[in-house]
């Protein structure tokens, strides 16, 4: 079981008199089990304590900790994201020269899967998300809203335990978003760590703690007793 933890986390961008203090003294923990959704405005530190909690970054100060493993000091960190974050990003990061399916796999076959295996787990994340018709289309051949559901599928494929989404609902209906945020839900149920980032207050009813950042700082945390559809 996975769990993230953040401990007095500041993170700093630049120096000087334009230095930006992106995150400011921030502590926060994450259980398996938990859907925790993060609400803020634009430039409030949403998408930097996302980076943190999933390697992509690291803090000014402070300590991040995925399970027992501390960020700073573990050696082999894109092994350890491969192997247990699902992190899914505002601007997708597909490779445009492979298939949707070929997308979605290549994370297990970085991980050494032999690919008649990958592609099946690939096809079963597709399949999640009505997108196994399109698995050897090119993301130029698809829609915002489907690139974003592949991007999706690729960062739930495999045994990760902690899901990292970065506003994974921004570019679908609202049929398709309450589909996506029923799949983070069943994961958190199943025992997976779930962070969600997310300007919608109908899809943060979904979690189990609504966290509000202002400026780098954590200004409230609320518990939410609806965690299923609106």
């Amino acid at each position: 079981m996975t769990s993230v933890r953040l401990t007095d986390v500041t993170r700093i961008h630049g120096a000087g008199p334009t230095a930006v203090r992106a995150l400011d003294g921030v502590t926060l923990q994450a259980h398996p089990g938990q859907l925790i959704a993060v609400m803020g405005p634009t430039g409030s530190g949403k998408t930097t304590l996302l980076n943190l909690a999933g390697g992509l970054d690291q803090p000014t100060t402070g300590t991040v900790h995925i399970g027992e493993h501390d960020l700073a000091t573990t050696r082999d960190l894109a092994a350890l994201r491969r192997h247990t974050i699902g992190h899914i990003f505002q601007d997708r990061n597909l490779i445009p020269s492979l298939t949707t399916a070929e997308n979605v796999m290549l994370p297990r076959e970085l991980d050494g899967i032999r690919p008649r295996q990958a592609r099946q787990e690939a096809m079963t994340a597709l399949a999640d998300l009505h997108l196994d018709h399109l698995a050897d289309r090119f993301p130029d051949e698809l829609s915002g809203g489907q690139r974003q559901r592949v991007a999706i599928a690729r960062s739930l494929i495999g045994p990760r335990r902690l899901l990292l989404a970065d506003e994974p609902t921004s570019a679908l209906d609202t049929r398709t978003g309450d589909d996506i945020l029923r799949l983070l839900r069943d994961r958190s149920d199943a025992g997976a760590t779930v962070l969600l980032v997310t300007h919608e207050h109908r899809y943060a009813a979904w979690a189990d703690h609504v966290v509000f950042l202002r400026d780098g700082r954590i200004t409230d945390t609320t518990h939410t007793t609806l965690q299923s559809a609106p």
